[in-house]
């Protein structure tokens, strides 16, 4: 991964970012943050959201269920 610091970013500007590929700010010889391209982040979101609505799925997929035999006799058939 590539770093860059605020004097690459004031010297050379958006040339001084990636377009394909995350980039640790580095402030005061620490990492600050991560930027990652719009897309990769447009991705990760959408996984996100795929992971949550997973977990909730699995939270709630045997709540209240009833087999067909279940069902059946409930509806007297």
């Amino acid at each position: 991964m590539k770093t860059i610091t605020i004097q690459d970013i004031k010297k050379h500007g958006s040339k001084s970012l990636s377009d394909d590929a995350p980039i640790y700010l580095i402030v005061n010889s620490k990492p600050k943050c991560v930027m990652v391209p719009v897309d990769q982040f447009e991705n990760m979101m959408n996984a996100l959201e795929d992971i949550e609505d997973l977990a909730v799925f699995e939270a709630r997929k045997n709540e209240g269920t009833m087999s067909s035999e279940e069902m059946r006799k409930a509806l007297d058939l």
